[in-house]
């Protein structure tokens, strides 16, 4: 009887034992993940293996930019390490801050777009801008050109940047550089940090009717995530995301047409999805644009960025009616065009250079070297001075 009543004791006693062991082993776990994170955060990724920079962001005057006055490098794997210098009004820039007023006998030209432009890929006075600048100038007649983009930015995105920000620089020129994801970007709202602060516009069969202002940015506890070290050396340099996870481990999920292969996963195959999409807010945009730059007494330039992947694995572009589509609405208004696919191609052609890195599809110094010839030869045959 007393060995039964004993064994039915020592079963709650064993149970609890077994569970403050669990709880003890769970948080002797949790402790050693947690100082081994803190280490990789404080230490490792700091001093050792070091992060790329991520500039924050601000909204101010409506756009969604970089918060004033930044400093960094920004890293991605072992190719590229490139310093950035955000200036007091929130933009990367090689001329530092820019200035309301004019200064006599000194043009200047406004620069507008995307990543591409933005230009974290290489030192913040070594992109097209800085290039153009010196193309252009000379000791007697100086050119300074101010350069305005944000990383993900649509084409509409370039309208608000142009009316809201540009115009008020009161520039001689603005040039618009257009990527093959600006068209579809433009109405349809995609995943991102910051796209529901773009301007987008509302397309229903075929036109548009309207404009969807965009929403204040704030920052949010995801903005603090971005800023720590793990999250800047896997994200950002060494771009581990769940895509490229998934094409790495799944082997069925590699990309199978030359759209996701070459195109930043099928970013050329959406925007042609839409084509009548696509047209109207082409259409609408330029003009929009181009009304714009002239009642601030501007003339406007629009540039197109080359399907280089196609270029260097020699295969027929698929973005061919993107090209085709901005060259009709650029010619109905009479808007000079820099179409920068035959201008990559016959550089290629001769030197067999590339115009990215191998790591990353944004221009290095090279390609900004290019694309600031070709846009200095577009402002020339377009009536520069």
């Amino acid at each position: 009887m007393s060995s039964t009543r004993t064994d039915a004791e020592g079963k709650p006693q064993l149970a609890a034992r077994r569970s403050r062991e669990w709880l003890v082993n769970l948080g002797v776990s949790v402790a050693a993940i947690a100082i081994f994170l803190a280490f990789c955060e404080l230490v490792v990724f700091r001093f050792v293996w070091l992060a790329s920079d991520v500039p924050s962001h601000d909204f101010k005057n409506g756009l969604v930019r970089y918060a004033p006055n930044q400093r960094g490098v920004w890293r991605v794997r072992d190719e590229i390490a490139a310093p950035y210098r955000i200036n007091a009004q929130g933009w990367n820039s090689g001329l530092g801050d820019y200035r309301i007023e004019r200064r006599p006998g000194i043009a200047r030209i406004a620069l507008v777009g995307d990543s591409y432009v933005e230009a974290l890929q290489v030192p913040f006075n070594h992109s097209a801008g800085e290039d153009l600048a010196a193309l252009l100038g000379t000791d007697a007649h100086p050119v300074e050109v101010y350069r305005f983009a944000i990383s993900g930015a649509p084409m509409s995105q370039y309208l608000a940047m142009v009316e809201r920000e540009v115009v008020a620089y009161k520039p001689d020129w603005i040039i618009v550089q257009i990527v093959d994801n600006d068209f579809d970007e433009s109405f349809n709202f995609v995943p991102g940090t910051y796209t529901s602060s773009f301007l987008k516009l509302r397309v229903v069969d075929g036109r548009v009717v309207g404009e969807i202002p965009p929403k204040a940015w704030t920052a949010t506890y995801l903005d603090w995530l971005r800023q720590s070290a793990i999250t800047r050396f896997f994200f950002y340099r060494w771009q581990i995301r769940p895509q490229f996870l998934l094409r790495e481990l799944l082997p069925q999920a590699k990309a199978a047409s030359l759209y996701d292969r070459y195109a930043n996963t099928g970013e050329i195959e959406r925007a042609l999805a839409d084509p009548a999409g696509d047209a109207a807010v082409t259409n609408y945009t330029f003009g929009r644009l181009d009304d714009v730059a002239r009642a601030a007494g501007a003339r406007l330039l629009l540039a197109m960025d080359g399907d280089r992947a196609a270029l260097y694995d020699q295969y027929d572009s698929p973005a061919k009616p993107l090209h085709e589509l901005v060259a009709r609405a650029a010619g109905a208004r009479g808007i000079p065009l820099v179409d920068l696919d035959p201008v990559f191609a016959a550089d290629w052609q001769a030197h067999h250079r590339r115009f990215n890195p191998h790591s990353d599809g944004h221009w290095n110094e090279y390609g900004h070297e290019v694309v600031a010839q070709a846009l200095a030869a577009g402002l020339r045959g377009a009536g520069w001075r």
